[in-house]
């Protein structure tokens, strides 16, 4: 019998070769696939856990009268709202058990996190040590792959900080102005009533359609700052998304510029009550690495706002206030921090940053402004301002536009970007958890 000759010997061990081939290329395109897909997961874990220690840490700074069982409250209270929503679809957390998923731990000092049964342990960590993830195809080689995330926060050192302002100014309304703006006292109201655990601060009216104001000729209170110029300028600023932080300390000068500029107004505004529209629609963020600063706020209040008119404010001191604010229907300060019931929660926006709807607005000393020239003015400041955005921007004509904000005495929750979470005189921080890599 004739010998098959060499060439058609090798044919059946190349395909075998070809396919073992095929196979380990699939399996290692497999487990890549599924790689990256896992540390897309374990950053989504790292963001709740961290947007739940912050939460605690907010719990704990507003009073204290405030327990760690609110800051555990507030934590599972964040951590479920999370969870539920997109993008956490194959992370198996049983959100109706979190209490054995999730630990929560405080401390009297961040560094290094000694974990302290002592209510003046104020400090807080908050662990996911094994979170099943489920994958595609390397479960066929892994059942179930687990990661873990935890995350620190507390409030930094007591500052004074002026920074992260929009751009836009409120007139004091002291009928004397200080006399040394540099020896300012803390706790200066500039002549209006900020709220408290129980009562309503002072509604004000902190940008009007109509130039009805004291600086000047065409003025509507918009401030030059250096990464707001122009209409769009101005728009990115009300949204959050100055570039650097923006600061004007008391007794530098605010400098003021024309123009109503009534779209980028509401635009920028209601970007942080989950509202994109005009020339904001393309800017809806996906992830906290997606979309500049124009996160919305978590807690969207679920009433229709109210219609405002330039009758329902008293003019104080340049100022406009809204004269009796319990007979409409503004949501408060203390129903945004006390009773979660008003809000609709939009799991749709897992970016959402809670407090953006408190803004900080440069106060300047409207008595006696100095004409720059082409419509600009100079005015000194006397501080910064923390404020509530009551509401959106209501629709209508240019003419009908204001933004009306209660006079808070603290930026507890801030307004600003995610990565400068600065509180009027406290910041709120996450720290470095020394006893983990993940944080």
């Amino acid at each position: 019998m004739k010998a098959l000759s060499h060439h058609r010997k090798q044919k059946g061990a190349i395909l075998v070769l070809v396919t073992v081939a095929l196979f380990v290329l699939l399996g290692f395109t497999a487990l890549a696939l599924d790689g990256g897909y896992l540390l897309l997961n374990k950053t989504r874990v790292q963001d709740a856990v961290d947007s739940a220690a912050l939460s605690g840490a907010k719990t704990l700074s507003l009073s204290e009268n405030n327990t760690h069982n609110d800051a555990i409250d507030a934590v599972e209270t964040t951590l479920t709202r999370i969870l539920a929503g997109e993008g956490f679809g194959q992370i198996d957390i049983d959100v109706d058990n979190l209490v054995s998923a999730v630990d929560i731990e405080f401390s009297l000092e961040p560094v290094p996190f000694a974990p302290s049964v002592s209510e003046d342990a104020r400090y807080i960590r908050v662990s996911l040590n094994t979170v099943p993830v489920r994958q595609f195809f390397s479960q066929l080689l892994i059942d179930v792959w687990q990661v873990r995330a935890s995350a620190v926060a507390g409030v930094s050192a007591t500052i004074q900080d002026s920074c992260q302002i929009i751009p836009l100014m409120m007139c004091d309304s002291n009928p004397t102005p200080p006399a040394d703006y540099n020896d300012i006292p803390d706790d200066y109201d500039f002549g209006f009533t900020p709220s408290t655990d129980s009562d309503r601060g002072d509604v004000l009216m902190i940008k009007s359609p109509t130039n009805n104001t004291p600086v000047g000729p065409g003025n509507f209170l918009a401030i030059d700052l250096p990464d707001a110029n122009g209409a769009d300028g101005f728009r990115d600023g009300l949204a959050g998304a100055l570039t650097n932080a923006s600061c004007i300390g008391a007794g530098e000068s605010i400098t003021t510029k024309t123009g109503n500029m009534s779209g980028p107004t509401d635009q920028g505004i209601n970007t942080r009550f989950a509202d994109y529209s005009g020339n904001m629609k393309n800017f809806e963020p996906l992830t906290k690495d997606e979309g500049g600063a124009y996160h919305p706020d978590c807690e969207v209040p679920a009433f229709s706002p109210v219609t405002i008119t330039e009758d329902m404010f008293a003019s104080s001191g340049g100022s406009s206030t809204l004269s009796n604010p319990a007979s409409y229907a503004l949501q408060s300060y203390q129903d945004y921090m006390a009773d979660e019931s008003n809000f609709d929660i939009a799991p749709e926006h897992p970016a959402c940053i809670t407090g953006r709807r408190i803004v900080r607005v440069p106060v300047g000393d409207c008595s006696n402004p100095i004409d720059k020239g082409n419509g600009k003015h100079e005015i000194p400041s006397v501080g910064t301002a923390c404020m509530f955005l009551t509401q959106k921007v209501t629709d209508g004509p240019g003419n009908e536009k204001y933004i009306v904000a209660e006079f808070i005495d603290n930026c507890t929750a801030d307004g600003g970007s995610y990565s400068n979470l600065l509180n009027g005189p406290d910041r709120l921080v996450l720290y470095k958890d020394t006893a983990s890599g993940d944080s």
